[in-house]
């Protein structure tokens, strides 16, 4: 195997081991952040989770399926990144993701199928809001760096094995996000923008011929009214005379 790409595969094996021991550390950011998020909202008189009791116990689960969303989303682009690099540094880098996703995808599912239908988050969606937008935002953000980095590769034509990363990232966080996005627009109310008008042909109040008018135009045509081809009272040759002319004339001329 070429050192740049055995170099490669390494810095990448080093880095995904890292990122995948950070990630949980989003799942307790998202719940600090949120909670204090909600009790600046509490201060509101009409705030919708001012006499919530399970807030707490509800951004605790949504944190939970925060990190393992992330574990999980970060295997599956360790995954198709080891498929779309041409499968190269052995079975060890498939070996590696797969704990991440059924970690991730079994503890997230547990808490969205056991533990959340115990509460009123059906009811009070408040929690369930955040952690949309947060998915939402984090799957943004990670799609857009991995894209720059797969730009970045293409550019200044690193290895395929580190460049298709970049493209094998940005594919799982884009469809989360989008997924995140379209559920939190839902919640939210959002509403299509009404379809465009198909253009008429031909216009209205008009068209070919225009209305109130044709071809040839309404009180005159060809030839003109009141008149025609020869014009009324004469003709050609003119009344009186003819060709040769009356009275004379003519071609030759009469000896």
């Amino acid at each position: 195997m070429d050192e740049r790409i055995a170099a490669a595969l390494a810095a990448s094996s080093s880095a995904s081991k890292m990122l995948a021991s950070a990630l949980p550390g989003l799942g307790v950011a998202f719940v600090i952040g949120s909670y204090f998020f909600i009790l600046l909202d509490r201060q509101r008189a009409n705030s919708p989770s001012k006499d919530d009791t399970q807030v707490g116990l509800k951004l605790v689960l949504f944190g939970v399926m925060f990190a393992g969303l992330a574990l999980a989303v970060h295997g599956t682009a360790d995954v198709l990144a080891y498929a779309l690099g041409g499968f190269k540094g052995g079975s060890i880098k498939l070996r590696e993701a797969i704990p991440s996703i059924l970690i991730g995808g079994g503890v997230g599912a547990l808490a969205w199928k056991l533990f959340l239908p115990r509460t009123n988050y059906a009811s009070a969606r408040q929690p369930e809001r955040f952690f949309l937008g947060a998915v939402a935002i984090t799957g943004a953000i990670a799609g857009m760096v991995s894209v720059n980095n797969f730009l970045t590769g293409l550019f200044t034509e690193a290895p395929w094995v580190e460049t298709s990363a970049g493209l094998a990232g940005a594919l799982p966080a884009g469809a989360v996000a989008v997924l995140a996005l379209v559920r939190l627009g839902q919640l939210s109310g959002w509403t299509a923008p009404p379809p465009r008008a198909p253009p008429q042909y031909p216009p209205q109040g008009g068209g070919y011929p225009p209305q109130g008018g044709g071809y040839p135009p309404q009180g005159g045509g060809y030839p003109p009214q009141g008149g025609g081809y020869p014009p009324q009272g004469g003709g050609y040759p003119p009344p009186g005379g003819g060709y040769p002319p009356q009275g004379g004339g003519g071609y030759p001329p009469p000896a």
